[in-house]
């Protein structure tokens, strides 16, 4: 049993590294929708017309609070996998494969 927990707390790291690395992603991407409006608005021809693409904004906003979710999610992961790693080697004892 005491080879088990080295590779619990290793996969919860790698699970958290993992939603770590998905959430500063998102959270890099997150001002390229402000980006690609700013492009859009000073590429067309006549300022007058045409759309302030105001859901460009929403969706910055959305893919910085997806990056936080994946944050929380991360570290969620260590919390269950710590408590449940625990428990599988004493379920899984019983049991001949």
């Amino acid at each position: 049993m005491a080879e088990v927990r080295p590779m619990v707390f290793l996969v919860s790291q790698l699970l958290f590294a993992l939603f770590g690395l998905l959430g500063l992603m998102t959270w890099a991407c997150s001002d390229m929708p402000l980006a690609v409006r700013e492009i859009a608005i000073n590429t067309r021809r006549s300022a007058e017309h045409g759309s302030s693409y105001g859901m460009m904004r929403v969706l910055s906003i959305c893919l910085k609070i997806l990056a936080v979710v994946l944050w929380i999610v991360g570290i969620a992961t260590i919390v269950a996998v710590s408590v449940t790693g625990s428990a599988i080697p004493d379920l899984l004892s019983g049991l001949r494969l």
